[in-house]
């Protein structure tokens, strides 16, 4: 293949199943850290590490040296786009980068609030070629923020009412990235990615329920709740708000759309929240 992908987003979730799956195909990977240090424990050894501040453009050329393909994910920490992303897209352009894959939003073609949108249009005039991967929500969100109190209280406590939504494993977002940088054909093309069923959280609870062997119950509590609940147990406001909105979009239905997209890039069914939760019992 002969190409040097840049992948951010290390060590998280996608960007470590993007790292994985690019080395299973043999493609050259240099994974953008902010701290080196930190990430040597948690990335393959074979894979060079980079430190990577998009605050900080003087960390930009050295990551982007050589480098044919970036898979770009945004840092939830950053909203300014204009600020950080941009000049980053534009040193990219400058030093010959042909192809940036970028992890967007489920729907965020028609929702111009988050900063996604002004990514991908900055993507799509920056004569760069793109992929835009848009998927639902992330199942490991059950692993990773409401961990604490599925696995202590047994419940879900999410706001998100009675709607259904198309959940989606990280892991299968990362092979599919993979795929979008390894092989030819994804080039300006934005794929809308769910997982293969939309259920609501009473589902899902029935589904822990059922792996666990003890209760587990979604118990829906109102927004402000929510808001209260989460921001007294530590969770910054800023977040605690995303959240809302996030949770409020989902009880209006916008997470219930199921496409056949996945399973045509990976050549599979999409994981199941099912075997999502036997694949990480021991989290709760």
């Amino acid at each position: 293949m002969g190409k040097k992908i840049l992948v951010t987003g290390v060590p998280g979730n996608v960007g470590s199943a993007v790292v994985n799956n690019l080395i299973e195909y043999g493609c050259e990977v240099r994974a953008a850290v902010y701290n080196i240090e930190r990430a040597r424990g948690e990335v393959d050894s074979n894979v060079q590490l980079v430190r990577l501040d998009f605050e900080d453009p003087t960390t930009y050329e050295p990551a982007l040296e050589g480098i044919n393909k970036i898979f770009l994910m945004r840092p939830p920490a950053i909203s300014d786009m204009k600020k950080y992303m941009f000049p980053f897209i534009d040193k990219a352009k400058e030093m010959g980068v042909e192809h940036v894959v970028f992890l967007s939003l489920l729907g965020i073609e028609k929702n111009p609030i988050p900063p996604h949108y002004k990514v991908e249009k900055y993507l799509e005039k920056s004569g760069i070629d793109y992929t835009f991967l848009r998927p639902s929500f992330f199942m490991q969100n059950l692993s990773t923020t409401h961990r604490d109190d599925i696995k202590t209280e047994g419940n879900i406590f999410i706001p998100a009412g009675n709607a259904k939504v198309s959940f989606i494993d990280a892991r299968d977002i990362g092979e599919v990235g993979a795929i979008t940088l390894a092989n030819k054909g994804h080039e300006n093309k934005a794929y809308t990615l769910t997982g293969p069923e939309a259920i609501t959280y009473y589902d899902v609870a029935d589904i822990f329920t059922k792996e666990l062997g003890r209760k587990v119950r979604y118990t829906n509590p109102n927004p402000l709740k929510f808001r209260n609940t989460m921001i007294r147990k530590g969770t910054p406001k800023a977040f605690a708000n995303v959240m809302v909105g996030l949770y409020l979009t989902t009880r209006f239905g916008m997470a219930k759309l199921v496409t056949p997209q996945m399973e045509k890039i990976l050549g599979r069914k999409p994981i199941s929240v099912k075997q999502f939760i036997q694949d990480h019992i021991e989290c709760w």
